[in-house]
């Protein structure tokens, strides 16, 4: 019975010291642990270059706002929503079937897609869309949008969306 006990109290006494509150942490402490040198102020100091890299982060991740924008357009190219973190959105229209939309930033070099697609009625609509950036102008910020038939054979006016993604 000595002998349980002498082991389960040297158990014991293992499992105490190597926990984090009694180990001794730093250089030479034997876990491995963040030294604890400088008190207070070099807490302080941790703690202010944390809130400096959070900073950093939130601006970062406020670059990155923005960068997916997007267009709902009715058939008669008046914009039924959008969404740019650059700043306006406008369409017009500039044939039947055909809208440039401006977005207030260089999206020359993004991604377009579009889509068919209701904008308020909830009723879907039948088509085909192709959509480009819009190379016949000098702004950066246009994207022409095309809506045809069904069949694909001629243009007709049309409701879509349009999202265009930003690296």
């Amino acid at each position: 019975m000595k002998r349980i006990v002498a082991v389960f109290l040297g158990v014991l006494l293992t499992v105490a010291l190597s926990t984090p509150l009694l180990a001794k942490k730093g250089k030479g402490g034997g876990n491995g642990g963040e030294s604890q040198a400088g008190g207070l102020p070099g807490l302080e100091n941790r703690v202010e270059a944390d809130e400096a890299l959070i900073a950093a982060l939130q601006t970062q991740v406020a670059d990155l706002q923005g960068q997916n924008n997007w267009a709902v357009v009715k058939a008669d190219g008046t914009l039924a929503r959008s969404q740019s973190g650059a700043g306006n959105v406008s369409v017009e229209k500039v044939a039947t079937g055909q809208y440039e939309i401006t977005f207030a930033k260089d999206v020359s070099g993004c991604a377009y897609q579009a889509t068919i697609g209701d904008t308020a009625t909830a009723i879907p609509v039948q088509g085909q869309i192709s959509v480009s950036g819009d190379t016949d102008s000098n702004n950066p910020g246009d994207v022409f949008v095309q809506t045809f038939e069904q069949n694909g054979t001629s243009r007709m006016d049309s409701r879509f969306h349009l999202h265009v993604s930003c690296p």
